[in-house]
């Protein structure tokens, strides 16, 4: 077995680009290899193995990415020719624009442009002229008698051998240059940032002795397995509203890497993006889906979607006029939440789908230019990073009321749901929240709040009942109390008894009455308080009161106290 290791030496993701980049090389090299690249986070490097030596052939060149071809280029290669597919692309827009309301299944093949077009033309964007670049040079190059030369300087210098752990991959592979290229200048090409994102023009070196204007040079081979990467894991997305460009890169875990490109290009076909913030949360949820979609008529039974692929490294490039510039290099992990035990993986698949899919719609009905809606999608970005209990509370505990303030405007709303909600604190870790959310007490609170807010405003919505109140302020206030346990008791208990009272009211005039608090009920309330934080359970109250239970219509009222008398009683 041969080792090859990728040093994560710039900790973006430039590293993971060239880490898929050798995987293809190596795959090319041996048709039948199966190449396995992987995080040894313990010597902070990517290792990728074969069964067989790999021996570049002098006879053989490999294509290892496309060459763009532009109007500007006359005599190039035509593996992409850019301006055929932005028409392409253009005519499709017009179609849809002319054919509004055309299901996607229902839209021509042939008509339907290529899912990694922004691949393309980023580059475009971002390598002006592209026939002069690094890129194009590279390609010419690797496609000359010295393409064996080539590989051999990347195999040396990629090599897992205790030279590698003495001298760094710059200085190993410039002594290969000279041993199989002599030394030549011209088989360095300049360091561009889209693959370099901590990379660009001035001062690079950690301890300089000089500056100048001038681009960094690095080794063509090097920088070729980064484009050949590129294309594999790479997705390239302009955030709705701007002229900016956000780079995700697919950082892997365990994963081999012709699986990985299998599954970038179906997220490729189903991913749609938004603003700056949701293009991170949706790309997250989207891959988890695609891992598990892809998955599921093979093995994966049990396990994480991120013990394949952790998550993406992410660089924002800033429009700046002439140019795009870097100002953000991120991480967004995959949730650790999503995980299939064995037994039962094809149910745990579905209904983690189901999951998913209700958190992407959530995300995407929110509106990335509002501040109200930018701060709860920095909220659920904060949780899906950190995957942290407390943030995901948080989000909930202010977008139910969000929610209920936009369905009293009219405007479209999307409840979350308390099985989905409890579905996902159940499998985030030892968080006590379990024997909170189960409490017959805390449920029995939880359903009061929802009848007298969101169960309420639409009974006067939708049929006009003006039976009971509909408590605006009540989150905000149960929020804001709960710094003690016993002012969130007080403010609790206010609220029931005015929920009680209108039960009484409208029990006195004939009307249907809701289900009753007990004082059994509060009781195991305060028990949950003197047990537990009580801004969790605060925040679990209003989470769970906001949110749509299962068959709400038919557990929420009871009927008339003159057909059902012992409702009346529960209430006395």
């Amino acid at each position: 077995m041969n080792t090859f290791t990728v040093p994560r030496s710039q900790g973006t993701y430039a590293d993971t680009l060239m880490a898929l980049g050798l995987g293809r090389l190596l795959a090319a090299l041996g048709p039948s290899e199966k190449v396995t690249v992987r995080l040894d986070t313990a010597r902070d490097v990517l290792t990728l193995t074969t069964t067989q030596p790999v021996m570049p052939s002098a006879e053989v060149r490999l294509r290892l990415y496309d060459y763009i071809k532009t109007d500007k280029d006359m005599n190039g290669p035509t593996d992409y020719v850019y301006e055929r597919e932005k028409e392409r692309r253009q005519q499709f827009f017009k179609w849809r624009e002319m054919h509004r309301g055309v299901r996607p299944e229902d839209i021509p093949e042939d008509l339907i442009p290529r899912s990694d077009y922004s691949l393309y033309s980023s580059l475009v964007d971002m390598l002006k002229p592209v026939n002069t670049s690094g890129y194009a040079t590279a390609y010419r190059e690797l496609a000359s008698e010295r393409f064996a030369g080539h590989v051999q300087v990347a195999l040396e210098a990629l090599a897992d051998h205790p030279d590698s752990q003495e001298t760094s991959l710059s200085e190993r592979a410039e002594r290969g240059l000279k041993k199989y290229l002599k030394g030549n200048r011209v088989n360095e090409v300049s360091v561009v940032q889209i693959f370099n994102p901590m990379t660009g023009k001035g001062m690079n070196s950690p301890k300089a002795n000089s500056i100048g204007m001038g681009q960094e040079k690095a080794p063509l081979v090097l920088e070729a397995l980064k484009y050949t990467g590129w294309f594999i894991g790479a997705v390239a997305v302009t955030p709705k509203g701007s002229k900016d460009l956000k780079v995700l890169v697919a950082q892997p875990t365990n994963i081999e890497v012709e699986t990985l490109q299998r599954i970038m290009i179906e997220f490729r076909q189903n991913f749609v993006g938004g603003g700056a913030i949701q293009v991170d949360i949706l790309a997250a949820l989207t891959l988890t889906e695609t891992l598990l979609r892809h998955d599921e008529h093979k093995t994966f039974k049990r396990g994480r979607p991120r013990d394949l692929l952790s998550g993406f490294q992410t660089a924002y490039f800033q429009n700046l006029g002439s140019a795009k510039g870097v100002t953000n290099i991120s991480f967004i992990a995959l949730p650790a939440w999503v995980q299939l035990d064995g037994d039962q993986a094809d149910e745990q698949r579905r209904a983690w789908m189901e999951v998913l899919a209700e958190h992407r719609l959530v995300i995407r009905g929110l509106d990335e230019s509002h501040s109200e809606e930018r701060t709860l999608l920095e909220k659920y970005r904060e949780f899906l990073s950190g995957q942290d209990t407390h943030a995901f509370l948080d989000f909930l505990s202010d977008y139910g009321p969000h929610m209920l303030g936009r369905a009293d405007r009219g405007k479209f709303t999307r409840w979350m749901t308390t099985e989905h909600i409890g579905r996902v604190l159940n499998h985030m870790g030892k968080n006590n929240v379990t024997s909170i959310i189960s409490d017959p007490g805390f449920q029995s609170v939880a359903g009061a709040i929802r009848r007298a807010t969101r169960t309420a405003l639409y009974a006067r919505k939708l049929g006009n009942d003006r039976t009971y109140d509909v408590h605006y302020g009540l989150a905000q206030e149960l929020k804001r109390s709960a710094v003690t346990k016993a002012r969130f008791m007080t403010a609790l208990s206010d609220f029931v008894t005015e929920y009680m009272t209108e039960n009484l009211r409208a029990a006195d005039r004939g009307k249907r009455g809701r289900v009753a608090v007990t004082t059994e009920d509060l009781l195991q309330v305060g028990k949950l308080l003197d047990e537990h934080d009580p801004q969790m359970v605060a925040m679990l109250l209003i989470a769970y009161g906001y949110a749509k239970e299962p068959r709400e219509d038919v557990q929420e009222f009871v009927e008339t106290p003159e057909e059902n008398p012992t409702a009346l009683e529960e209430q006395e």
